[in-house]
């Protein structure tokens, strides 16, 4: 199987989150790290920050593809939160970077797209107006990020399984509820 060059930059990328935050990266320093030009890159990217969007939306879209429904929500959740412990050097070097806002727009991207999924499927047969499945969307978006960054911030201390399964036990049917109280 041949490697993308998409692929062999984001990589390039990983290898130097693992020594410094995205702050201190260049792009000399990551088409160095992957013997690729400068040319390349902007080929396909249009900062490091694209680049580093582009890998966490295909990160998250690989772990939430197949669990975008309200009963393997948590399983998605998990698989983020495991894959982040996994890179735990990456995330706080993103996360303690001055770009951590653009990290937190990324992920809330990624989040939404999921959410919404869900949403949609819950309100199904339902009369609901897009405005009230896009707040609910928008609203538990908001809670995961939280979630997330505060975990991030405590050097991951909390077990993945334990948390997802706390917010479980508080969202467990919400979304079901909120849309019947927005039905028309």
């Amino acid at each position: 199987m041949q490697i993308s060059t998409e692929d062999v930059l984001i990589d390039s990328l990983n290898k130097l989150l693992e020594r410094k935050s995205v702050d201190k990266i260049t792009v000399k320093d990551i088409v160095s790290e992957c013997d690729l030009t400068r040319q390349t890159f902007y080929n396909h990217f249009s900062d490091i920050y694209a680049l580093v969007e582009y890998s966490a939306c295909q990160n998250a879209k690989k772990y939430l593809d197949d669990a975008s429904d309200y009963d393997n929500w948590q399983e998605g959740f998990y698989n983020i939160m495991v894959k982040i412990k996994e890179n735990k050097t990456i995330a706080q070097n993103v996360y303690h970077s001055i770009y951590r806002d653009l990290m937190e727009k990324y992920i809330y991207d990624v989040l939404y797209g999921y959410i919404i999924q869900i949403v949609e499927k819950q309100a199904e047969g339902m009369s609901v107006s897009q405005n009230h499945k896009d707040f609910i969307a928008h609203f538990y978006s908001l809670a995961f990020i939280a979630v997330i960054f505060e975990w991030i911030s405590d050097d991951m201390k909390g077990d993945p399984e334990e948390i997802v399964e706390q917010i479980g036990v508080l969202i467990h049917g919400d979304f079901k509820k909120a849309l019947n109280k927005y039905a028309k």
